[in-house]
């Protein structure tokens, strides 16, 4: 009994050392998280159709769906259908859907099949490619759920919770056209 207890000791005293010792030589990333009220991160992108695009897009609409998503992602792909819907119907209230796709911007390739999926799910809305930069690196880089929407005010600030997950559920997208509706009532040109 007494042997048992002594090794289970030593292991738990290692598993101490171990993450006193990550913790204190990993740097967390500045500014990964975004809430309701931040601005979203400063990026410049260029569209698939090679348009360069930048935050100021967000000016030109009192709400802009952004979705999140890369290639690999089945539920984001899946997803694009109903994106695609909600971009025709809230066309009439200026609200601009756009995306973000994640592992195309230095991938010729990768950017290919990104186009692929886009036209074999029948997208129209803006697809965007990313430029690396320590900024928005410092929020996407920390995604660990797909895809990720959030919805932003023409002054660039975030709109209520982030969302992971699909949209395309019924529920989803009532409390998503809610927080759109809300916002613009409340919106400040």
């Amino acid at each position: 009994m007494n042997k048992v207890f002594n090794k289970i000791s030593k292991l738990f005293v290692l598993m101490i050392l171990l993450v006193s010792m990550s913790a204190c030589t990993s740097k967390a990333p500045e500014a990964t998280d975004i809430s309701a009220g931040d601005s979203f991160p400063k990026f410049d992108a260029v569209d698939f159709k090679g348009k360069p695009v930048n935050n100021d897009v967000f000016k030109d609409h009192p709400v802009t769906i952004l979705s999140i998503w890369f290639t690999g992602c089945k539920g984001c792909i899946d997803e694009m259908p109903a994106l695609q819907q909600i971009s025709e119907e809230l066309k009439d209230k200026n609200v601009k859907v756009m995306s973000i796709c994640l592992d195309t911007y230095e991938d010729k390739k990768i950017k290919e099949e990104a186009e692929k999926i886009l036209e074999a799910k029948g997208v129209k809305y803006t697809n965007l490619a990313v430029k690396p930069s320590e900024e928005i690196d410092a929020y996407l880089k920390n995604l660990t759920a797909f895809p990720t929407t959030l919805l932003i005010d023409r002054q660039g600030k975030v709109i209520g919770d982030v969302s992971v997950g699909s949209v395309d559920d019924k529920d989803k997208k009532a409390e998503l056209y809610k927080k759109i509706d809300e916002a613009i009532a409340n919106d400040k040109k």
